[in-house]
Protein backbone atom coordinates (compact mmCIF):
# COMPACT_ATOMS: atom_id res chain seq x y z
CA UNK A 1 0.00 0.00 0.00
CA UNK A 2 1.38 3.24 -1.09
CA UNK A 3 2.83 5.50 2.19
CA UNK A 4 0.49 8.41 0.89
CA UNK A 5 -2.07 6.18 0.67
CA UNK A 6 -1.80 4.95 4.63
CA UNK A 7 -1.47 7.92 5.88
CA UNK A 8 -4.73 9.37 4.59
CA UNK A 9 -6.49 6.23 5.88
CA UNK A 10 -4.77 7.05 9.67
CA UNK A 11 -6.18 10.56 9.31
CA UNK A 12 -9.43 9.48 8.73
CA UNK A 13 -9.61 6.85 11.45
CA UNK A 14 -8.34 9.61 14.00
CA UNK A 15 -10.64 12.20 12.54
CA UNK A 16 -13.00 9.61 13.40
CA UNK A 17 -12.16 9.42 16.79
CA UNK A 18 -11.08 13.24 17.26
CA UNK A 19 -14.93 13.56 17.37
CA UNK A 20 -16.67 10.31 18.18
CA UNK A 21 -14.28 8.27 20.03
CA UNK A 22 -15.09 9.86 23.47
CA UNK A 23 -18.81 9.28 23.06
CA UNK A 24 -18.17 6.17 24.68
CA UNK A 25 -18.46 7.74 27.98
CA UNK A 26 -22.01 8.63 27.01
CA UNK A 27 -22.76 5.09 26.99
CA UNK A 28 -24.63 3.70 29.53
CA UNK A 29 -22.14 1.58 31.67
CA UNK A 30 -24.45 -1.46 32.73
CA UNK A 31 -28.26 -2.61 32.84
CA UNK A 32 -28.99 -0.83 35.92
CA UNK A 33 -28.35 2.20 34.38
CA UNK A 34 -31.00 1.06 31.66
CA UNK A 35 -33.38 0.90 34.19
CA UNK A 36 -33.14 4.09 36.44
CA UNK A 37 -32.44 7.18 34.73
CA UNK A 38 -30.76 8.61 38.20
CA UNK A 39 -27.61 6.19 38.65
CA UNK A 40 -24.31 7.34 39.64
CA UNK A 41 -23.32 7.14 36.24
CA UNK A 42 -25.26 10.34 35.83
CA UNK A 43 -25.11 12.03 38.69
CA UNK A 44 -22.70 11.17 41.34
CA UNK A 45 -24.53 12.40 44.16
CA UNK A 46 -27.20 9.56 44.03
CA UNK A 47 -24.59 7.45 45.21
CA UNK A 48 -26.16 5.99 48.71
CA UNK A 49 -24.55 3.21 50.70
CA UNK A 50 -24.26 4.24 53.77
CA UNK A 51 -25.24 1.31 56.34
CA UNK A 52 -25.07 -1.21 53.47
CA UNK A 53 -22.70 -3.81 53.16
CA UNK A 54 -20.25 -3.55 50.10
CA UNK A 55 -21.21 -4.66 46.78
CA UNK A 56 -19.26 -5.90 43.70
CA UNK A 57 -20.49 -6.13 39.84
CA UNK A 58 -19.86 -7.10 36.60
CA UNK A 59 -21.83 -5.71 33.64
CA UNK A 60 -21.47 -6.82 30.09
CA UNK A 61 -23.78 -6.04 26.42
CA UNK A 62 -23.26 -5.21 22.97
CA UNK A 63 -23.94 -1.24 22.16
CA UNK A 64 -25.15 0.10 18.42
CA UNK A 65 -23.29 -0.99 15.73
CA UNK A 66 -21.76 -4.07 17.49
CA UNK A 67 -19.74 -2.42 20.35
CA UNK A 68 -18.30 -4.37 23.27
CA UNK A 69 -19.18 -3.07 26.82
CA UNK A 70 -17.20 -4.45 29.74
CA UNK A 71 -17.66 -3.07 33.11
CA UNK A 72 -16.37 -3.79 36.63
CA UNK A 73 -18.23 -2.27 39.91
CA UNK A 74 -17.48 -1.83 43.46
CA UNK A 75 -19.89 0.02 46.02
CA UNK A 76 -19.07 0.59 49.73
CA UNK A 77 -19.14 2.97 52.77
CA UNK A 78 -15.92 5.25 53.02
CA UNK A 79 -15.67 6.67 56.70
CA UNK A 80 -19.15 8.66 56.43
CA UNK A 81 -19.28 8.95 52.92
CA UNK A 82 -20.57 6.64 50.68
CA UNK A 83 -17.70 5.28 48.03
CA UNK A 84 -17.18 3.26 44.39
CA UNK A 85 -15.08 2.38 41.17
CA UNK A 86 -15.99 1.80 38.19
CA UNK A 87 -13.86 0.34 35.41
CA UNK A 88 -14.79 -0.42 32.29
CA UNK A 89 -13.83 -1.30 28.42
CA UNK A 90 -15.71 -0.45 25.14
CA UNK A 91 -14.29 -1.32 21.99
CA UNK A 92 -14.86 -2.29 18.51
CA UNK A 93 -12.64 -5.29 16.80
CA UNK A 94 -12.42 -6.11 13.32
CA UNK A 95 -12.37 -3.31 11.89
CA UNK A 96 -11.32 -3.36 8.11
CA UNK A 97 -8.54 -1.47 7.07
CA UNK A 98 -8.70 -0.94 3.10
CA UNK A 99 -7.11 1.44 0.35
CA UNK A 100 -8.20 3.91 -1.63
CA UNK A 101 -8.30 1.25 -4.34
CA UNK A 102 -11.49 -1.06 -4.43
CA UNK A 103 -10.49 -4.96 -3.16
CA UNK A 104 -12.32 -7.87 -2.38
CA UNK A 105 -10.37 -8.61 0.66
CA UNK A 106 -8.98 -5.92 3.59
CA UNK A 107 -5.08 -4.78 3.87
CA UNK A 108 -5.92 -6.18 7.78
CA UNK A 109 -8.12 -5.82 10.47
CA UNK A 110 -7.56 -3.22 13.94
CA UNK A 111 -9.62 -2.42 16.80
CA UNK A 112 -10.70 1.00 18.54
CA UNK A 113 -11.01 1.12 22.35
CA UNK A 114 -11.77 3.16 25.19
CA UNK A 115 -11.03 2.56 28.54
CA UNK A 116 -12.20 3.73 31.81
CA UNK A 117 -11.41 4.29 35.41
CA UNK A 118 -13.96 6.28 37.90
CA UNK A 119 -13.81 6.87 41.26
CA UNK A 120 -16.92 8.47 42.94
CA UNK A 121 -17.63 9.61 46.34
CA UNK A 122 -21.24 11.67 47.76
CA UNK A 123 -22.27 13.01 51.24
CA UNK A 124 -25.45 13.91 52.43
CA UNK A 125 -25.33 17.45 54.05
CA UNK A 126 -29.33 18.13 54.97
CA UNK A 127 -31.74 17.49 52.73
CA UNK A 128 -29.01 17.65 49.98
CA UNK A 129 -26.81 15.04 48.74
CA UNK A 130 -23.49 16.66 46.51
CA UNK A 131 -21.41 13.99 44.40
CA UNK A 132 -17.77 13.78 43.03
CA UNK A 133 -16.03 11.38 40.67
CA UNK A 134 -12.42 11.38 38.75
CA UNK A 135 -12.60 9.39 35.80
CA UNK A 136 -9.25 8.78 33.68
CA UNK A 137 -9.87 8.05 30.36
CA UNK A 138 -7.61 5.88 27.61
CA UNK A 139 -8.53 6.02 23.92
CA UNK A 140 -6.94 4.03 21.02
CA UNK A 141 -7.50 3.31 17.24
CA UNK A 142 -5.40 1.85 14.97
CA UNK A 143 -1.14 2.57 16.43
CA UNK A 144 -2.43 5.64 17.68
CA UNK A 145 -3.45 6.46 21.17
CA UNK A 146 -4.60 9.33 23.95
CA UNK A 147 -5.24 10.02 27.79
CA UNK A 148 -6.93 12.19 29.55
CA UNK A 149 -8.83 13.40 32.46
CA UNK A 150 -12.39 14.39 33.73
CA UNK A 151 -14.16 15.50 36.68
CA UNK A 152 -17.61 14.73 37.35
CA UNK A 153 -20.19 16.81 40.13
CA UNK A 154 -23.84 16.34 40.79
CA UNK A 155 -25.69 17.45 43.42
CA UNK A 156 -29.42 15.95 44.51
CA UNK A 157 -32.12 18.41 46.78
CA UNK A 158 -35.29 16.74 48.61
CA UNK A 159 -37.71 19.26 48.65
CA UNK A 160 -40.14 16.80 50.20
CA UNK A 161 -40.38 13.14 51.02
CA UNK A 162 -42.15 13.22 47.21
CA UNK A 163 -39.97 15.54 45.33
CA UNK A 164 -36.24 15.70 44.15
CA UNK A 165 -34.22 17.88 41.82
CA UNK A 166 -31.01 16.45 40.46
CA UNK A 167 -28.39 18.08 38.87
CA UNK A 168 -24.84 16.97 37.38
CA UNK A 169 -21.79 18.74 35.42
CA UNK A 170 -20.15 15.39 33.64
CA UNK A 171 -16.80 14.85 31.72
CA UNK A 172 -15.03 18.56 32.74
CA UNK A 173 -11.47 17.61 31.65
CA UNK A 174 -9.21 17.06 28.77
CA UNK A 175 -7.29 14.55 26.77
CA UNK A 176 -3.94 14.47 25.42
CA UNK A 177 -3.54 15.30 21.82
CA UNK A 178 -3.85 12.59 19.61
CA UNK A 179 -1.42 12.84 16.18
CA UNK A 180 -2.20 16.90 16.60
CA UNK A 181 -5.66 17.71 17.60
CA UNK A 182 -7.16 16.65 21.36
CA UNK A 183 -9.92 14.24 21.43
CA UNK A 184 -13.24 16.56 22.60
CA UNK A 185 -14.91 15.23 25.84
CA UNK A 186 -19.27 14.75 25.26
CA UNK A 187 -19.28 17.44 28.36
CA UNK A 188 -22.80 16.91 29.91
CA UNK A 189 -25.37 19.22 31.98
CA UNK A 190 -28.67 17.06 32.89
CA UNK A 191 -31.05 18.06 35.30
CA UNK A 192 -34.03 16.32 35.84
CA UNK A 193 -36.83 16.49 38.42
CA UNK A 194 -38.00 13.34 40.23
CA UNK A 195 -41.36 12.30 42.12
CA UNK A 196 -41.09 9.17 44.57
CA UNK A 197 -43.07 7.26 46.97
CA UNK A 198 -42.38 4.44 48.50
CA UNK A 199 -40.46 1.72 45.68
CA UNK A 200 -41.52 3.70 42.41
CA UNK A 201 -40.63 6.54 40.87
CA UNK A 202 -41.16 9.23 37.71
CA UNK A 203 -38.55 10.91 36.44
CA UNK A 204 -38.21 14.29 33.44
CA UNK A 205 -34.78 15.39 32.52
CA UNK A 206 -33.08 17.55 29.86
CA UNK A 207 -29.27 17.03 28.73
CA UNK A 208 -27.21 19.62 27.11
CA UNK A 209 -23.97 17.72 25.48
CA UNK A 210 -21.32 19.75 23.93
CA UNK A 211 -21.16 17.02 21.16
CA UNK A 212 -24.63 17.10 19.93
CA UNK A 213 -26.31 20.27 18.39
CA UNK A 214 -29.85 19.61 20.22
CA UNK A 215 -31.01 19.18 23.68
CA UNK A 216 -32.19 15.27 24.66
CA UNK A 217 -35.05 15.35 25.98
CA UNK A 218 -35.74 12.13 28.84
CA UNK A 219 -39.13 10.65 30.27
CA UNK A 220 -39.68 7.58 32.54
CA UNK A 221 -39.86 5.81 35.52
CA UNK A 222 -38.94 2.87 37.74
CA UNK A 223 -40.05 0.65 40.43
CA UNK A 224 -40.11 -2.57 42.88
CA UNK A 225 -42.07 -5.55 43.47
CA UNK A 226 -40.71 -7.74 46.50
CA UNK A 227 -38.04 -9.01 44.96
CA UNK A 228 -38.73 -7.96 41.16
CA UNK A 229 -37.05 -4.34 39.78
CA UNK A 230 -37.87 -2.93 36.88
CA UNK A 231 -38.26 -0.17 35.07
CA UNK A 232 -37.61 2.17 31.76
CA UNK A 233 -37.16 5.63 29.98
CA UNK A 234 -37.92 7.26 26.45
CA UNK A 235 -35.20 9.54 25.14
CA UNK A 236 -35.62 12.36 22.51
CA UNK A 237 -33.68 14.37 20.67
CA UNK A 238 -33.88 15.88 16.87
CA UNK A 239 -33.47 13.22 14.61
CA UNK A 240 -33.70 10.22 17.10
CA UNK A 241 -35.96 8.76 19.51
CA UNK A 242 -35.38 5.64 21.56
CA UNK A 243 -36.67 3.79 24.81
CA UNK A 244 -34.38 1.96 27.00
CA UNK A 245 -35.57 -0.56 30.01
CA UNK A 246 -35.03 -3.64 31.99
CA UNK A 247 -35.64 -6.04 34.67
CA UNK A 248 -34.08 -7.05 37.58
CA UNK A 249 -34.17 -10.18 40.15
CA UNK A 250 -32.65 -10.15 43.79
CA UNK A 251 -31.92 -13.49 44.60
CA UNK A 252 -30.52 -13.50 48.05
CA UNK A 253 -27.05 -11.78 47.96
CA UNK A 254 -27.13 -11.98 44.27
CA UNK A 255 -28.79 -9.33 41.81
CA UNK A 256 -29.34 -10.55 38.32
CA UNK A 257 -30.17 -7.82 35.76
CA UNK A 258 -31.36 -7.52 31.77
CA UNK A 259 -31.22 -3.92 30.19
CA UNK A 260 -31.70 -3.04 26.06
CA UNK A 261 -32.69 -0.35 24.19
CA UNK A 262 -34.83 0.23 21.16
CA UNK A 263 -34.69 3.27 18.55
CA UNK A 264 -35.12 4.45 15.35
CA UNK A 265 -31.25 4.61 14.55
CA UNK A 266 -31.32 1.18 12.69
CA UNK A 267 -27.63 0.37 14.26
CA UNK A 268 -28.29 -2.52 16.36
CA UNK A 269 -30.62 -3.47 19.45
CA UNK A 270 -28.29 -3.13 22.68
CA UNK A 271 -28.45 -5.16 25.52
CA UNK A 272 -26.73 -4.98 28.92
CA UNK A 273 -26.92 -8.02 31.57
CA UNK A 274 -25.27 -7.19 35.09
CA UNK A 275 -24.41 -9.86 38.25
CA UNK A 276 -23.81 -8.00 41.53
CA UNK A 277 -23.09 -9.66 44.69
CA UNK A 278 -23.57 -8.19 48.23
CA UNK A 279 -20.80 -9.34 50.32
CA UNK A 280 -21.19 -10.46 53.78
Amino acid sequence: MPSHSKLILISVFVSQVLFAGTQFLSIPASAYDLIYFNSPWRNPAVLNHINKVPELGLAYGNWLAGIQNVGFKWRGQVGQNSGGLDLRYVGLSDIELRSNTPTSKPLGYYSAYGISARGITSREIGAIKFGLALQLIKLEIYQESANGFAFDFGATWSVNEYFKFNISALNLGRMNKLQTSSPKLPKRLISSVSFEQKSSSLIFGIESNSLLNNMVYYAGGNSQYKNLIFGGTATMTKGMKSISGGIGFLLGIYTITYGFQWGDHHLGRPQMLDISIRLP
